[in-house]
């Protein structure tokens, strides 16, 4: 039998149900949280690109705290980056028996060092952090370091503060044994980044092992960061 006018009228079928409209909203706020993080991903995207444009280097951004390691340089004495504030540094995490990068690096440091005008060179600090501490004692640092450039700082330390140091800036190294080879016979596997602190310590600036090899153009990132950009 067919329902009345009246029965109808007593239960009527909604036209939008409250699952429909739940499923609505909930579409809705997908869609806002969606186009805020398109929003915010363009907008840190155009920041990066910004200053890209104005350095040689990959830069952070935003630029990074400078994390304060605490070492031992060549002479023995402790060592922690805050102590450089109001000098731009750059350093590299190596080893002293290291073959080629290394040694490559730190001629780069050098030629670019060297390149700065001389009231630049007073403002800017290069360090090389050895990731094989147990060979390379401070003496060894002091013999090593200094002969890319006398200014030149070589900083150890226990396997911990360098484990940390590295971890703090990303980069890697690993003790490789030869099978069958003397235990103090190996190498060590690390990476090759060059780091850029500016003078109120902030990591700004990343170089590859071969950016730095375009001495010009490093050293108008050192300018540009000492200038306060």
């Amino acid at each position: 039998m067919n329902k009345s006018v009246s029965e109808l009228e007593e239960n009527p079928t909604p036209n939008n149900s409250p699952p429909a409209i739940g499923r609505r909203m909930l579409l809705a706020a997908f869609a806002l949280a969606v186009a805020l993080l398109v929003s915010f991903l363009f907008a840190r995207y155009t920041a990066y690109r910004t200053v890209q444009a104005k350095f040689y280097g990959q830069p952070l951004v935003p630029a990074k705290e400078a994390f304060d390691f605490h070492l031992v340089d060549q002479n023995g004495k402790a060592f922690q980056l805050s102590q450089l504030r109001g000098k731009a540094v750059l350093f590299s995490f190596g080893f002293t028996h290291c073959p080629n990068v290394c040694p490559t690096t730190l001629s780069d440091l050098a030629k670019i060092y060297r390149a700065l005008p001389e009231r630049d060179r007073a403002r800017v600090q290069v360090l090389f952090v050895s990731v094989d501490p147990r060979r390379d004692q401070p003496e060894t640092m002091k013999n090593y370091v200094p002969y890319f450039d006398d200014s030149f700082i070589g900083l150890t330390g226990t396997e911990d503060q360098i484990a940390e140091a590295a971890k703090a800036y990303g980069a890697y190294y690993e003790i490789v044994h030869d099978p069958g080879q003397n235990p103090d016979s190996y190498s060590v596997n690390h990476s090759a980044f060059t780091y850029l602190i500016s003078p109120d310590r902030k990591w700004k600036l990343l170089y590859n092992f071969d950016q730095l090899s375009d001495t010009n153009k490093v050293i108008r990132d050192i300018e540009q960061v000492l200038g306060g950009a």
